[in-house]
């Protein structure tokens, strides 16, 4: 069962979406990660806009190879904020395990354009992007 609002605070105060998030996070890396998971999905779905919510779910579902779920949360990241570059990476990632070539190398490339600093994930789009014919 899912943890309610009221319960994750200690002075019967509404918790932040962001307080929750962290909980989420903090559940997601303990002993009770399917817990932490589906807490976060509940905020998520409860704050769709919420980029941090998107965003680690995005992640989560790179982890777990659910690369139709990770196209779904990162076009929500991208619409939320379409100057977090990094969405384009996760978008080329999982188009490419999607054998969506054209879109992988599109976005790929739009990543690689725009990120300067993140030498690993920039790395990383460099070699899958020399495997797109």
């Amino acid at each position: 069962m899912l943890t309610s609002a009221e319960e994750m605070s200690e002075n019967n105060e509404p918790p932040s979406v962001e307080n929750q998030i962290d909980s989420a996070l903090a559940m997601i890396g303990s002993e009770a990660p399917m817990q932490g998971i589906l807490f976060l999905r509940q905020i998520a779905e409860e704050n769709p806009s919420n980029f941090r919510a998107q965003l680690n779910l995005g992640r989560f579902s790179a982890q777990t190879g659910q690369w139709e779920k990770v196209v779904e949360r990162f076009e929500k990241v991208q619409s939320i904020d379409a100057e977090f570059v990094e969405s384009n990476y996760w978008l080329g990632l999982a188009k490419f395990n999607l054998a969506r070539s054209a879109e992988a190398k599109a976005h790929f490339e739009a990543f690689l354009d725009s990120e300067k600093d993140n030498e690993e994930l920039r790395n990383e789009a460099q070699i899958m992007l020399n495997q797109i014919p």
